[in-house]
């Protein structure tokens, strides 16, 4: 393994939009981040917008690229068990299935349940940092259910929090990449066993490297 690659869902449709993607979740993964350098891995974030896209390179990838771990990252879209195989959830629940491709077995396929907001969820005080003055947390479920909540239940619980803020409302690509800097990745670990799925995946793979 020369490097990792993780093929995640998200940052819109320009490289910019995509290069604050990068920068946020490389701040939220440094830990790996840095376990990986000192192996000489070499460690890539790729966001590559839709869901299509992404499922798309990330299939190319492991095709051309076998050296490299790839991992493919998005959103479940629904609550899912952690007993649950990411595959096969993804091959119900993409219209036309989502085949596993050869070589990419379970370990190289996680989901943040139900999306991406739900570690948002998982870590109040960041959300709370992020949107400072009358920012609601109560309005918030408690954080141990933030993998338990559907996408709708997660949206409508934000809007709500940020109604009386300054920002007035959360928006995907203006607050989703600068708030993966501010959460604190102990605490999504810790509510949310689909993150924790993925960096104990990543950390096993990095500390196997001779």
């Amino acid at each position: 393994m020369s490097a990792i690659a993780i093929y995640v869902e998200g940052g819109g449709s320009t490289n910019a939009t995509k290069s604050l993607l990068r920068a946020g979740f490389s701040v939220f993964f440094r830990e790996i981040r840095e376990l990986a350098r000192n192996k000489a891995i070499q460690w890539r974030i790729i966001p590559c917008g839709g869901r299509g896209e992404t499922y798309g390179a990330f299939v190319d990838a492991v095709k051309k690229e076998p050296e490299i771990l790839n991992i493919l990252l998005v959103d479940s879209e629904e609550p899912v068990s952690i007993d649950a195989s990411p595959w096969c959830h993804l091959a119900k629940r993409q219209l036309g299935g989502w085949a596993k491709p050869a070589g990419a077995d379970d370990r190289r396929c996680h989901m943040m349940v139900a999306c991406m907001e739900a570690w948002f969820l998982a870590d109040p005080d960041g959300l709370t940092r992020h949107f400072s003055g009358n920012f609601d947390r109560v309005k918030l479920p408690t954080a141990n259910l933030a993998e338990s909540r559907t996408k709708a239940d997660i949206t409508d619980a934000l809007k709500q929090a940020t109604r009386n803020t300054k920002a007035k409302e959360y928006q995907k690509i203006r607050d989703g990449a600068k708030l993966l800097e501010k959460i604190n990745p102990v605490e999504v670990r810790k509510h949310c066993r689909w993150c924790e799925r993925l960096f104990v995946e990543l950390e096993r793979a990095i500390r196997s490297k001779a």
